[in-house]
């Protein structure tokens, strides 16, 4: 295997042809500019000097050698500004094709930075790594490695492109020599390797650039073009560029997965507790929540707001476990489990955003509820939906506090407290789902 360090940076191709027109508009502005400077400086000053010695020198010179000379001199001058006008050009744009180039990889760079950084999943942030990569690189295949947490093992963690799959089936040995590569070394490699030429992939060259972590690589970002279309040094940082924002991208990621799995265990041993401190309503909690999302999808809510709903629901009553259990049945004491909750729920960052559904589910749509008395639309809908969704499975649920009713009784009573007790709308939407059969007593 052949590797040599390297560094890809991939340009879009649909806004290729948009920046190609502007730097051959810009390129032909600086031509216009060099031809004139050109002009003024070499070739006006070489006609004056062209004029001068055919007026002046040469009539005066009586040897003919000396005459040609002066001819050929000036006629070296005239060719050799002509050429240092040809370099220059060159030059000139060589270098602004490589700024327009490097400008044009920040830019695809800047505006991955900002993807990948919104990315709320592992999965969500590879699958972003690797669509950039295929257009930082304008490459037709790119593939993401993760370590296995804990272990040494690497494993393919995401693919882009089309017959990405299909392609890797032949080359992930070699691939994977690089990869290892890339991981012990933690440096950027290329890899013309003839066994990424075989069966069927013939012609194609990689590229691989470690994902960097805290002591060690956590992973690699590998791209696959055509062999004919050799990596260049500025493509391959642009790439390292784009893993590193990648690694932090995927930290964030796990640490919000890690989050979610801390939010969702702990929420379900408080539910627990709290049935288990009840004595009674047992499952409530999460009938509640269970309607309450299904009421949340159908009024259109946002994957943030459906969040803070279903947990909202499920702790809605966190309150009561401040609240003796001699005192549970008496209303003065229990209305007080609104306030209670809001305030256990403030004091934990993670669920601050619960607290204000926790403190008005029992508000009333006209303002006769608890414990602010506010009314309409200034109660959380999140709340107006756990107090519907609550009420409901008060009634309906034979492990209640109260005497069981019927869905017909049920449903009367909530059409009854449209305006009222409840959120018209949500009533609506509500009486849909249970026609529909989504919402059952």
């Amino acid at each position: 295997m052949r590797v040599r360090r390297a560094c890809a940076v991939p340009l879009e191709a649909d806004s290729g042809m948009k920046r190609n027109q502007k730097a051959s508009l810009f390129s032909q502005k600086i031509d216009r500019v060099a031809l004139v400077t050109y002009f003024l400086g070499a070739v006006v000053p070489l006609v004056a000097l062209t004029v001068v010695a055919e007026h002046y020198v040469l009539p005066s010179l009586s040897d003919r050698n000396a005459a040609l000379g002066l001819i050929a001199l000036v006629v070296s001058i005239a060719l050799l500004s002509l050429a240092s006008f040809v370099i220059l050009r060159r030059v000139t744009r060589n270098t602004l094709a490589s700024m327009n180039a490097d400008n044009a990889r920040l830019a695809s760079l800047l505006d991955v930075s900002s993807k990948l950084a919104g990315a709320q999943h592992v999965t969500e942030a590879t699958s972003r790594c690797a669509r950039s990569a295929l257009d930082l690189a304008g490459a037709p295949m790119a593939y993401v490695f993760l370590r296995t947490s804990g272990e040494e093992v690497t494993n393919l963690a995401e693919t882009r492109g089309e017959n990405a799959e299909k392609v890797y089936q032949k080359i992930h040995a070699p691939l994977g020599k690089l990869v290892d590569l890339v991981l012990s070394g933690g440096r950027p490699a290329l890899s013309d390797d003839p066994g990424l030429c075989s069966e069927g992939a013939s012609g194609m060259s990689a590229a691989v650039v470690p994902i960097p972590g805290e002591r060690a690589p956590v992973g690699a970002l590998a791209v696959v073009r055509a062999r004919s279309a050799p990596f260049e040094p500025a493509e391959v940082d642009a790439l390292s560029t784009l893993a590193a924002l990648a690694s932090v991208s995927l930290s964030n990621a796990d640490l919000r997965d890690a989050q979610r799995n801390f939010f969702s265990h702990v929420t379900d041993i408080i539910v627990h507790a709290l049935d288990s401190h009840l004595g009674y309503h047992t499952g409530h909690s999460e009938r509640v929540a269970q309607i309450s999302n299904r009421l949340g999808r159908a009024l259109d809510l946002d994957e943030t707001r459906m969040e803070r709903l279903h947990f909202a629901a499920l702790l809605h009553d966190i309150g009561m476990l401040k609240i003796d259990r001699s005192q549970q049945m008496s209303r003065k004491v229990c209305e007080k489990h609104t306030i209670l909750g809001h305030r256990m729920l403030s004091h934990i960052r993670l669920w601050q955003d619960l607290g204000p559904i926790v403190l008005h589910h029992h508000e009333w749509y006209d303002g006769s509820g608890y414990p602010e008395g506010i009314s309409g639309d200034a109660i959380p809908l999140e709340s107006r939906i756990i107090g519907l969704a609550e009420a409901f499975d008060t009634m309906t649920n034979v492990a209640s506090y109260k005497e069981t009713m019927s869905l017909e009784a049920a449903m009367r009573e909530v059409d009854d407290g449209a305006g009222t007790q409840f959120d018209p709308r949500v009533v609506e939407v509500f009486r849909a789902l249970v026609e529909q059969g989504v919402i059952e007593a």
